[in-house]
């Protein structure tokens, strides 16, 4: 397990993919500008150069997109609580983290080596808005937000790369001896249980109703006019007005203040 600085490269996702072969397991590959970021759905990453984190954690031991999003999710929250402990950070199911209703990372897993028709290894991008400034933000289509937004502190992007490579290794260690303990702690981080919400179904059809619970297979739970569907896939879509955010500070202060394993 180690950690792979670039200096420039299209994709850090294709670029472990493409080096599945050679690089070790557990490797963080990093890119100080990358040129064709992409998030779920196609949708792009806006990344000036030198001012977010953006890199690809490569699992060869693991054969699905959904444990490889968990272990990088709860893994990234772990290392923003420990260096801005005062934020409210949480997870929004499935991939991404935020604040209040407003995007901080996102995470993006792919397949990097097939065998005999089964996934073997899995690539898990994670873009995070470290340095990127209110004006930027602003011009992002939908409510983001960055740590130097939130703390007014800039932060050493090699220095949270190193970081995030050591809390990586951390909850991989973990996960590989026990999965359970990392995936109680992702379902754990999604705050917004019990909270109103629409929810875009891979076909395009809203649904509002209320988020019930997470599955055991990762699914949501969710509830629309009295009616219970299961989502394994789709996009939560955040009413500012319809979450009780007070609530959510006080789950998110609860949560942890839990001892971890």
């Amino acid at each position: 397990m180690g950690l792979l600085m670039l200096d420039e490269v299209d994709s850090t996702n294709t670029y472990a993919r493409e080096h599945c072969d050679e690089l070790e397991d557990g490797t963080l590959v990093v890119a100080r500008r990358q040129t064709a970021g992409r998030g779920r759905r196609g949708r792009s990453w806006i990344s000036p150069p030198g001012v977010n984190f953006t890199g690809s954690v490569l699992f060869k031991r693991l054969n699905d997109g959904f444990h490889a999003g968990c272990l990088l999710g709860v893994a990234a929250l772990a290392l923003i609580r420990e260096l801005a402990p005062e934020l409210p950070v949480y997870l929004k199911w499935p991939n991404d983290l935020y604040i209040e209703d407003r995007k901080l990372a996102g995470i993006l897993c792919e397949s990097a080596r097939i065998e005999n028709g089964r996934i073997t290894a899995v690539a898990a991008g994670i873009g995070i808005n470290v340095n990127l400034p209110p004006e930027t933000l602003r011009s992002i289509d939908q409510p983001a937000t960055s740590l130097l937004a939130e703390t007014k502190r800039e932060f050493n992007l090699d220095f949270f790369s190193k970081k995030l490579a050591e809390t990586v290794n951390r909850y991989y260690i973990i996960y590989l001896n026990n999965a359970g303990t990392v995936i109680q702690e992702w379902v754990a981080a999604n705050l917004l249980a019990g909270e109103s919400l629409t929810v875009i179904d891979p076909r395009g059809e809203a649904h509002t109703g209320i988020f019930r619970r997470i599955l055991e297979d990762g699914s949501m739970l969710f509830e629309e006019k009295g009616a219970p569907i299961a989502f394994t896939c789709g996009d939560v879509k955040i009413d500012r007005d319809s979450v009780d955010w007070n609530r959510l500070k006080q789950k998110a202060s609860n949560h942890y203040k839990q001892p971890k394993e």
